[in-house]
């Protein structure tokens, strides 16, 4: 059976091909080259822009929260479930402090990370 990202294509493309984005960040001062869906890149890229941070910041602070057994893109994709599950009712939205300031986000989605790795 072939990869996952090959049996999973959209319509038109050719056999083979894949949906995925590849892209470059800089984690921990090395350049890594990383596979995700497109929705993934603009919810990263989404989150980096409400929390005024960059997609490079973010991806360093999944890098050092994430367990050590987790690829960086699993860990990516389970911080923004985290992230826009927090953020999902306006109780959440209020207590997370999304974009404003006060409660650091970033922080709890990341420390939801570490939790499933204990």
């Amino acid at each position: 059976m072939p990869p996952r990202s090959k049996r999973f294509t959209g319509s038109g493309l050719p056999e083979g091909s894949s949906t995925l984005l590849i892209r470059n960040v800089t984690v921990l001062g090395k350049r890594t080259s990383l596979r995700m869906e497109p929705e993934m890149w603009d919810a990263l890229a989404d989150v980096a822009d409400r929390e005024k941070h960059s997609v490079h910041d973010i991806c360093n602070r999944i890098v050092e929260s994430k367990p050590s057994a987790a690829s960086l893109t699993a860990a990516i994709r389970v911080f923004l479930v985290n992230y826009y599950r927090m953020s999902s009712t306006e109780d959440g939205h209020r207590k997370a402090g999304h974009g404003q300031g006060d409660v650091d986000i970033i922080d709890i989605a990341l420390n939801t990370l570490l939790k499933k790795a204990a």
